[in-house]
């Protein structure tokens, strides 16, 4: 077929970009960029990125859907767009609208109904243990008492998380008591000025805490098939203590590709995901902490690596021949430079904690197998 017209949502974020770039590197694209976003550091990217997209939208996926799905759907058919590309904020209120948007384009994104057993993170723990994978101990208190009695079966520190939170967001760790009243008090705080429904869904999770190293697996599957996989480790983190990956190297971790196998049989996934591990130093043994199901901030390194996802998600959809890659190359770095930035003033902060940081942000230049991601 002809060009074609992809539109990427949500598209001037760190995964819509590099999910952009590699479309663009396949060839036989014209990609189009939605967002929400105008601010002057937005204006900057699209400079940065005039070769890369073709044309920029307005669309807010964040207000009601009465609003933006009208508008999304006036600009596939003013533009023809072929195909809806979410990512970021825009995966679960487009998976949300798929049957309707259905009816002008193609959607690349997983139905609602697979979406949310990743995005509710206590049902994705109800899938590890349903498939006996190693994960944290879970709990799932119904009030500030059955969360100190949770606790103290697990000790502390321990873990509160947002149900349906991402990366780093709705996370916090208490080390005592005190600490885990002080989180309960502020999450409901949040959740009163915001005027939600206290429900069962609306109490955070509280799990065990996992010390160790964060390793990823993105993954692209067909009909539950996971064809293609790749494992990564987070070399620096911002947060330090949990956030996304800053600087990655890729890895061959078969055991972490089995996991994630299991995983996408289980649930029967069509498209990208990225499920997250941590190898417990207590016992060098994994445990699956999350599955993220949408393009992940690392985007760049998997598409880098050899494997284009993207493009592999576009063709799949259109029904055009794929050729996928046998292997990878271990040892690629992933860098974020602006990023490293900011964490050498990560707290706590002094001059030779930064003098340190900074040493080691320089020295990273010398890396030669690396790629950079300068969104």
């Amino acid at each position: 077929m002809d060009c074609i017209k992809v539109l990427i949502l949500e598209g001037m974020n760190r995964q819509g970009l590099s999910v952009a770039r590699a479309l663009k590197m396949a060839g036989g694209y014209s990609v189009h960029v939605a967002t929400g976003k105008n601010s002057l550091y937005g204006q900057f990217k699209k400079l940065l990125n005039l070769k890369i997209v073709d044309a920029y939208h307005r669309v807010d996926v964040a207000s009601p859907d009465s609003i933006w799905v009208p508008k999304l759907i006036y600009i596939i058919e003013k533009m023809k767009i072929d195909a809806v590309l979410p990512t970021g904020q825009a995966v679960m209120a487009v998976s949300r609208a798929k049957s309707i948007l259905s009816n002008y384009c193609k959607v690349l994104v997983e139905d609602y109904e697979k979406m949310i057993r990743f995005h509710d993170k206590s049902q994705t723990m109800a899938i590890a243990r349903a498939l006996m994978i190693p994960h944290p101990r879970t709990f799932l208190p119904e009030t500030p008492d059955e969360a100190k009695s949770y606790a103290q079966k697990t000790g502390y520190p321990v873990v509160v998380k947002s149900r349906q939170g991402e990366g780093a967001h709705g996370v916090w760790y208490a080390r005592d008591p005190m600490e885990l009243a002080a989180i309960y008090k502020k999450y409901f705080s949040i959740l009163n000025s915001a005027n939600a429904a206290l429900t069962g869904d609306s109490w955070p999770m509280l799990q065990e805490y996992i010390p160790g190293e964060v390793h990823d697996v993105p993954v692209f599957c067909i009909q539950g098939r996971m064809r293609l996989g790749l494992t990564q480790k987070r070399l620096i983190m911002n947060p330090s203590s949990g956030g996304p990956g800053i600087v990655n190297i890729t890895t061959k971790n078969h055991e972490l590709l089995d996991y994630a196998r299991k995983i996408s049989e289980c649930v029967k996934w069509n498209g990208v995901m990225q499920v997250e591990f941590k190898i417990d130093d207590r016992d060098d043994q994994p445990r699956l902490m999350e599955v993220n199901p949408r393009f992940w901030g690392t985007t760049w390194l998997t598409v880098s690596a050899g494997l284009n996802y993207p493009h592999y998600l576009v063709s799949r959809a259109f029904g055009l021949p794929v050729n996928f890659p046998e292997n990878y190359p271990v040892g690629l770095y992933g860098r974020w430079p602006m990023m490293e930035l900011a964490a050498i003033f990560e707290k706590p902060t002094s001059y030779d904690r930064m003098l340190q940081r900074t040493g080691d942000f320089l020295r990273r230049f010398q890396l030669k197998n690396c790629v950079y991601y300068l969104g």
